[in-house]
């Protein structure tokens, strides 16, 4: 999984962002099972990281880079 950047919100100490690339759909959802559908990352992984995060502030959106950006 390619971490392209990642913030905390100077605004919020709560605020964390960080934006993942991925080639097309296809290599997105072979990612996300291999990670997050993985017997590690289910039980061992993902209740630590749940405990770290606020259900009712996450947000997950995909977005497409714009033909100037350098994010790609």
């Amino acid at each position: 999984m390619n971490v392209t950047a990642s913030f905390v919100d100077d605004q919020d100490e709560d605020g964390y962002i960080w934006i993942r690339r991925f080639e097309d759909e296809a290599q997105s959802e072979a990612l996300y099972a291999a990670v997050y559908e993985h017997d590690r990352g289910k039980n061992e992984i993902g209740p630590v990281v749940l405990d770290l995060l606020i259900p009712q502030k996450t947000v997950v959106t995909g977005v497409v880079p714009t033909p100037a950006s350098p994010l790609r």
